[in-house]
């Protein structure tokens, strides 16, 4: 029987969202140190050669096109895809997609955000947040699971001046620094492994945490990010976080998200 965190979440999403800005980098000022993320990701010759053959299995850009767009497939789920970027991905039926500052944002906040008070907290914190760090914001409602309650929410940025590439060996360095970001309290990892079996490179990991706003239980939160590059010099990363409870629920959600990813050639 799942336990019930809607009652505490309200507070405890609003606290999350500000300490998962504040743990990613690029989200917020941090001491310049050689072992970052992002310095994590080193490149190889390898790892070059991989990405290089994966984009034969890539999109092509419509021609003229800039900027991104957010579809409503048949069936049911959402396709985002970045032209500036040069990538897409689709979401599950179930979970909200918006770009931030976006006529898709104001409407969810004014539509579905009305009835669901954790949506209208975290958009609310969205909205007040800096915009220009992320290309998009999804909200993971599920309402086959539970009507008008938010399990938790994802933010995709891009990088556009990351000339690093993705490397096997340089895993361990992303999972330990990961783990020792304070600011995710008790984060542990439990998945890292990299993905060649799509259009792209993924690099994967997740792990569980706890947050507690002093007035509740702590809450039990699983964390997961998804690393690829849409070209050579750039990079992107979708970030989900959600109740851990739900986590055997999530996972062909979460599998489906990261399949879904395909670059989009110049």
């Amino acid at each position: 029987m799942k336990r019930s965190y809607t009652a505490p979440a309200l507070s405890i999403f609003v606290l999350l969202a500000t300490i998962i800005a504040c743990a990613l980098p690029g989200q917020a000022a941090q001491p310049d140190t050689p072992n970052t993320i992002e310095t994590a990701i080193a490149g190889t010759s390898e790892a070059a050669a991989r990405q290089t053959a994966a984009a034969a299995l890539s999109t092509a850009m419509p021609e003229g096109i800039t900027g991104a767009t957010v579809e409503q497939l048949q069936d049911g789920t959402t396709k985002y895809a970045d032209y500036d970027a040069g990538f897409e991905v689709t979401f599950p039926v179930g979970w909200l997609v918006v770009r931030p500052n976006s006529e898709e944002f104001n409407a969810a906040l004014v539509g579905e955000a009305a009835v669901n008070s954790m949506l209208h907290e975290q958009m609310a914190v969205d909205l007040k947040g800096n915009t220009e760090d992320y290309r998009l914001y999804t909200y993971i409602l599920r309402p086959d699971l539970k009507e008008h309650v938010m399990f938790g929410f994802s933010k995709t940025k891009w990088d556009p001046a990351d000339s690093k590439m993705l490397d096997n060996a340089n895993m361990g360095n992303l999972v330990r620094e990961l783990e020792a970001q304070s600011s995710i309290p008790g984060f542990h990892v439990d998945t890292a492994q990299i993905h060649d079996d799509t259009s792209t490179r993924v690099i994967e990991v997740g792990g569980r945490w706890t947050l507690n706003d002093g007035t509740s239980d702590p809450v039990p939160f699983y964390s997961l990010f998804y690393f690829f590059k849409p070209r050579q010099d750039s990079t992107a990363r979708i970030t989900i976080t959600f109740v851990q409870d739900y986590q055997d629920e999530f996972a062909a959600d979460l599998k489906s998200i990261r399949d879904s990813i395909k670059i989009i050639k110049p």
